[in-house]
């Protein structure tokens, strides 16, 4: 298919989330969701299960010939589908690239990144409100000793963690005023491997988050607008806008400065100084922080192991899975507790992350960014009744970081 743009000749496909959908005669299919929307409509392809094998050799090496050859796959097939996945913005291409352009500029004219997490407390403020103030009501009062620099929370969906965020924010209490909340996500789907941040702030029930523009300004003066090069992975990444209903009803609209912040232990892809490195960032971030006005949050935000078929384990969680999670969670938990970073990392690395840690950057930076020394608040594990099949277990906690 020499005829063919060499985007289409050889798909390169972007990451997406597959969802299990039926149709009206309960036939079950897979939706394969742009996680970044680019398109802005929330269409997505929708292909049999048995194909998602086929799309695993969409990886920018082979061509259709080639894959074809390799699969068996009628050619009219592979080029119908090559040509759908191409519309709805899910081939890296020329495409892709106009698509994530269109995006990036409904972004500015909007005022900030809209994501369906921010709405993840209620679609309104009055709804967002009342939800937010029942799970505080509900939590307990953790009595902290100290000043509060910072603190872990989760960043998976409400329904199976709402209380342990509750914890989490419980400990800011009501006597603490905040210039500017720093939040520090997890790239979970774009294709950045270092520092992502924006100039854009972001949208939730409650209207716009600002930018701290003078911090973000201060960041690009020392590091460069490398730090903004993969903005777009913010298009569908909710561990940022999750957390501003909390921040909103806890602090207040404040300021926010937000990055998603890659593993220390995973090199990046390319070691050319086009992107910031996670020992790049943290130093300065940290000495800014030190200068700025007033006093400044810092949200780790974090979710901890992620276990069983849904993540390529082969048993499904039980029980006894659960109880060796939480031994191996907690194991790790004390290292981090004890502050000491050289160590933690070490027995991640040690470990090789077997229970698949999603957010080791996050927390690394915010206890190197604050010097504060973690206070566990509270560990959960997703509950077992919302996954009877025993799928995926996800585990969190929620601690607070304090002054030494």
């Amino acid at each position: 298919m020499s005829d063919l743009p060499p985007h289409l000749d050889r798909p390169h496909i972007r990451q997406f989330h597959p969802i299990g959908v039926e149709n009206d005669q309960k036939k079950v299919f897979v939706a394969l969701r742009d996680p970044a929307n680019l398109r802005g409509d929330g269409q997505c392809p929708v292909v049999p299960p048995e194909l998602l094998p086929l799309l695993g050799a969409f990886r920018g090496e082979k061509s259709l010939q080639e894959i074809g050859e390799l699969t068996g796959a009628p050619a009219d097939f592979l080029l119908q589908l090559v040509k759908a996945l191409d519309e709805s913005g899910l081939l890296w291409g020329p495409n892709c690239d106009r698509l994530e352009r269109e995006a990036m500029t409904r972004v500015a004219t909007e005022g900030g990144f809209r994501t369906a997490a921010a709405d993840a407390a209620g679609t309104t403020a009055e709804e967002a409100k009342k939800n937010i103030a029942e799970w505080l009501t509900a939590a307990e009062d953790p009595e902290l000793d100290g000043e509060l620099l910072g603190i872990v929370t989760p960043h998976m969906d409400y329904a199976r963690s709402k209380s342990t965020y509750a914890a989490a924010y419980k400990s800011i209490g009501s006597s603490h005023t905040f210039s500017r909340v720093v939040i520090l996500g997890t790239n979970h789907f774009g294709s950045g491997d270092g520092i992502v941040m924006s100039r854009h702030g972001f949208l939730s029930p409650f209207g716009a988050f600002a930018p701290d523009t003078p911090l973000l300004s201060a960041l690009e003066t020392k590091l460069g607008d490398r730090l903004f090069k993969d903005e777009v992975d913010l298009l569908g990444e909710h561990s940022i806008s999750i957390q501003l209903p909390w921040i909103h009803e806890v602090i207040g609209r404040v300021p926010i400065v937000a990055a998603l912040v890659p593993s220390p232990l995973v090199p990046m892809i390319a070691d050319d100084g086009a992107r910031v490195s996670f020992d790049d960032f943290v130093p300065v971030l940290k000495e800014l922080l030190s200068a700025a006005d007033g006093k400044t949050l810092v949200v780790a935000s974090a979710d901890l192991s992620h276990v069983g078929p849904q993540f390529g384990d082969q048993t499904p969680v039980g029980t006894e899975i659960r109880r060796q999670v939480e031994a191996y969670d907690r194991s790790l938990l004390s290292t981090y507790l004890e502050g000491n970073m050289e160590a933690f990392l070490g027995k991640v690395g040690h470990d090789q992350n077997h229970q698949r840690w999603c957010s080791v950057g996050n927390m690394t930076a915010a206890k190197l960014v604050t010097g504060g020394l973690p206070e566990l608040v509270e560990y959960s594990q997703s509950p077992a009744d919302l996954d009877p099949q025993g799928a995926a277990l996800v585990t969190c906690a929620a601690m607070a970081l304090l002054k030494v």
